[in-house]
């Protein structure tokens, strides 16, 4: 089903951990405009209220009829992991984790009894709506937590503009209208260990809060951005819509632009440009003649491929780690060329560093990051040196 077909979300009014009553307006407009809506359900407490709104028979025609789902799972998110009581890492640090109910099918079996409460309710009638709410039921793939976990680190291992917006949004809330200075605002995140991300800011010296209140300021807008990608799971999980308050629209248009900012053709046509120059390899001139046929070639060959792979984790690399690697790749591969050029460079492309004899002489011990990234990253995929010596030069005819 397209997923514009379908919306997930709540009906229930709540007041804490009571059901005080069921949006009736929003489900029967949600009925009309979408083929299947799926209850976000609290603890499967708005049957009852669904039964007396539309009757005994009514109901299970409408769950059976697949129009109307049910959802009632206890997944959340942990965004400061306590361990006998005391935070696991110190301010201003954040780690995920994923809680669970532990008997998930008994707890919502009990939560059925309230069906009881129904006036002129037969048991046998109660057993079939029972029936009919049970198997409405739509759950998650057992993936849901730890793909949700992935995204949320994910986010913060690439320093999503999500996190900038939700403290930004935080900010106003507490200071106000937002302060001219909040485009200063430092913020930066270092995962200092596995799983574990430093949320590096200047939100104290830019707005005179504490430790206490800067940390208080982090929690709640890291949680927003958790909860924002639980509800994006959610769509994932049902392909279905779901809504989105209005005060979510900053953080929400935050991780948009961190999806498609990587996306953007300028960047890597920049990238390109920018490696063209630091490796010195020859480029067009005005007028300069393009051989098609070796273009069409080159766009389909392994070594193409692989330098626009590599060339996609170049961004943040400085321009003098970037002549490094490049110089170091022809230094390092120089001593194979023991054959002609062509011949080389096709052997430098296509054979792993571990299958190449005397590999360990040729290359030395590997005692520098640039070294450890060359052996580990580059090497193993050196069409890159293939593509920048040999293969784009090649597409200009001389004369």
């Amino acid at each position: 089903m397209d997923v514009r077909h379908a919306i997930f979300g709540e009906i229930s009014i709540r007041t804490g951990q009571h059901l005080a009553s069921i949006d009736l307006g929003v489900l029967i407009r949600r009925l009309i405009l979408f083929d299947s809506v799926v209850v976000k359900s609290f603890r499967l407490r708005e049957l009852p209220l669904l039964v007396k709104t539309f009757g005994k028979t009514g109901i299970q025609d409408l769950l059976n009829s697949e129009a109307l789902k049910l959802s009632c799972e206890f997944t959340s998110v942990i965004t400061d992991v306590h361990r006998n009581g005391v935070r696991s890492v110190p301010p201003e640090h954040f780690t995920f984790g994923i809680v669970n109910a532990a008997n998930r099918e008994d707890t919502l079996r009990k939560e059925l009894r309230g069906l009881q409460t129904i006036p002129g309710l037969k048991n046998r009638e109660r057993r079939d709506i029972e029936e009919a709410a049970w198997n409405s039921l739509v759950r998650p793939p057992s993936s849901f937590g730890t793909d949700l976990l992935q995204q949320i680190d994910f986010d913060f291992r690439t320093n999503s503009p999500s996190l900038r917006a939700g403290i930004l949004a935080q900010l106003e809330k507490k200071l106000g209208r937002p302060n001219p200075r909040e485009m200063l605002l430092d913020i930066n995140v270092e995962e200092v260990q596995d799983r574990v991300f430093h949320v590096k800011n200047s939100i104290a010296q830019s707005f005179g809060l504490s430790p206490d209140e800067t940390h208080a300021l982090l929690q709640l807008s890291v949680a927003a951005v958790a909860n924002l990608n639980q509800r994006l799971a959610e769509m994932i999980a049902y392909s279905a819509l779901a809504g989105f308050r209005e005060s979510e629209a900053p953080i929400l248009f935050g991780k948009f632009a961190g999806i498609l900012a990587p996306q953007n053709p300028t960047i890597v046509e920049e990238q390109f440009q920018r490696v063209i120059e630091i490796a010195d390899v020859p480029d067009f001139r005005p007028g300069q003649r393009i051989d098609t046929e070796t273009l069409l070639k080159i766009r389909e060959s392994e070594e193409c491929r692989a330098f626009k792979e590599w060339l996609s984790t170049t961004e943040n690399m400085s321009d003098a780690d970037l002549r490094n690697v490049v110089t170091g790749i022809r230094n390092k591969l120089g001593s194979l060329a023991t054959s002609n050029k062509g011949k080389a460079v096709r052997f430098a492309a296509t054979t792993p560093v571990g299958l190449i004899p005397g590999a360990g002489l040729v290359l030395g011990p590997v005692s520098t990051a640039i070294d450890s990234f060359l052996v580990d990253r580059v090497l193993p995929r050196s069409g890159v040196v293939a593509f920048l010596q040999d293969m784009y030069p090649s597409l200009f005819v001389s004369g």
